[in-house]
């Protein structure tokens, strides 16, 4: 690998600086952004050389000088340039066309191609490696000036556009999930639980899995509420949401449908004795070590799903039978437990 070459200002420079009022050797005093860094890429030093003083006349920075595609490369990924001025032609197993392409997919510096050949060939193989600028040789300062402005020019305005994609990607994204998502409990809210469970009773009813819904209302939360204010209530919310993340499975579906009400789609080996076994276990585990001033107590209707059913209206009469259920057995056992903590 040949030696990297930096280039600061000539002498030339220096002069044209002096007679603009500016110092010479450090940052022009009236500049308001650094001059632009440009790898040359050119076999023939005497032409590397000319193109290097025509880019410092012109006011850009030459980070260093290539004599193949391996090198071009190399300094491409070390150097950071914000352009690279290439040769096609270059010698070795590497052209230019060649070379630019493998820079274009390890950094984000855009090309000009240089070239004495204007064949169709060479011209479209060109164009497939997607260059910003192309220059036939010779060429005059001024044409190398407006191709390197244009390029440059065309570069931001697409990472700009980048920018703004991703930008408005990320924010559908948000949008999509704050959507499906319950904001309190961050669990999911109705609408999310009803477009993940659909899915789920498709695929159960396809390959005959057995799944359970489980309907759950959090017990005494106007009590709650009403005698520890509502930030209280919002808290024991959330505790019934986290105890319910920890006795249901990431893979199961789980969900706050608004008020006091939960929802589960669980899959399950037979039937649905063990989610309730284990949530019962999981809230008595809670409030034994919590320090909260009531009982975390919820109700628990549970069906199992019969894989016959394929119907949007199946999800709500399950979810109806579910909450049946549940209410069945907050009836009977409404006194079980007391709000609050003696």
């Amino acid at each position: 690998m040949a030696a990297v070459e930096h280039f600061g200002r000539n002498q030339f420079e220096d002069e044209r600086l002096a007679q603009a009022g500016e110092q010479p050797g450090g940052d022009p005093a009236s500049s308001e952004q650094p001059a632009i860094s440009i790898l040359v890429v050119e076999d023939e030093a005497i032409v590397a050389e000319d193109l290097r003083e025509s880019l410092t006349r012109l006011g850009y920075q030459v980070a260093g000088v290539a004599a193949s595609g391996d090198e071009a490369v190399y300094l491409a990924e070390q150097l950071k340039p914000q352009l690279v001025v290439m040769d096609v032609s270059l010698p070795g197993d590497m052209d230019g066309i060649q070379a630019a392409r493998l820079i274009h997919q390890r950094t984000a510096a855009p090309v000009i191609f240089l070239t004495g050949r204007s064949d169709p060939a060479t011209l479209q193989r060109a164009v497939a490696a997607g260059p910003l600028g192309y220059l036939i040789k010779p060429f005059q300062e001024v044409e190398l000036r407006c191709a390197i402005e244009v390029a440059i020019h065309k570069h931001r305005a697409d990472i700009a556009i980048r920018e703004r994609e991703e930008a408005l990607r990320r924010s559908a994204e948000r949008m999509q999930s704050l959507s499906l998502i319950d904001e309190l409990t961050q669990l999911r809210n109705r609408r999310g639980f009803f477009e993940l469970a659909m899915q789920a009773l498709k695929v159960a009813r396809r390959e005959r899995h057995a799944l359970g819904l489980f309907f759950m209302d959090l017990n005494g939360l106007k009590e709650i509420n009403d005698t520890f204010g509502h930030l209280a209530g919002d808290q024991a919310l959330r505790d019934a949401a986290d105890v319910l993340r920890h006795t249901f499975r990431d893979s199961d579906i789980l969900a706050r449908l608004g008020g006091d009400e939960f929802v589960a789609l669980a899959y399950v080996a037979r039937d649905v004795s063990a989610p309730r076994l284990r949530l019962r276990e999981h809230l008595e585990a809670f409030n034994a070590a919590s320090q909260r001033l009531y009982v975390l107590d919820v109700s628990i209707g549970a069906v199992l799903v019969d894989s016959s059913e394929d119907s949007v209206e199946a999800l709500e009469a399950l979810i109806a039978r579910a909450d049946a259920a549940m209410y069945r057995e907050k009836r009977a056992a409404k006194k079980r437990r007391p709000t609050a903590k003696d």
